[in-house]
C-alpha cells in the first residue's frame, strides 16, 4: 500500500514532499556518500600531505621491519583507536605484509585483553 502524501515541513509551504520531508524547492542538495565529518577530512588530508611523506623520507623509503622497498604503507605505531595521534612520531613505514601481520597481532592482543 503506498504512503499517503505529505506536506512540506517548511512552515507555510503547501507542496507535496519528494524527499527528507520537503518539497523540491526546499529539499537539501543530493550529496551521495558525503557523510564524512569535516574533522576526519582534515585529519586524513593532513596525514596524507604532511605526515606520510615525511615518514617515508625519514624511514628511507623502506619497511622498518624487513627492509622491503615495494608496496609501502605508512602505519600508526599506536592505532588511533587505542589513543594514538596523527603526528610524525606515531608513524612508521611498513610493507603491506608487515603491516598486515602487525594489524593481526594487535587484533589478537585486543581479543585477549593484554
Amino acid at each position: 500500500m503506498p504512503r499517503a502524501a505529505s506536506v512540506c515541513l517548511v512552515g507555510g509551504c503547501p507542496r507535496r514532499t519528494v524527499r527528507s520531508g520537503r518539497c523540491e524547492e526546499h529539499a537539501p542538495p543530493e550529496r551521495a556518500w558525503a557523510r564524512k565529518s569535516a574533522r576526519n577530512l582534515t585529519r586524513d588530508s593532513a596525514w596524507a600531505r604532511h605526515v606520510r611523506p615525511r615518514a617515508l623520507v625519514r624511514d628511507g623509503f623502506a619497511c622498518v621491519l624487513c627492509g622491503a622497498r615495494e608496496s609501502l604503507e605508512v602505519d600508526h605505531i599506536i592505532p588511533i583507536s587505542k589513543g594514538g595521534t596523527w603526528v610524525l612520531e606515531n608513524a612508521q613505514t611498513l610493507c603491506t605484509s608487515c603491516h598486515w601481520e602487525k594489524t593481526l597481532r594487535e587484533r589478537r592482543q585486543g581479543a585477549t585483553g593484554s
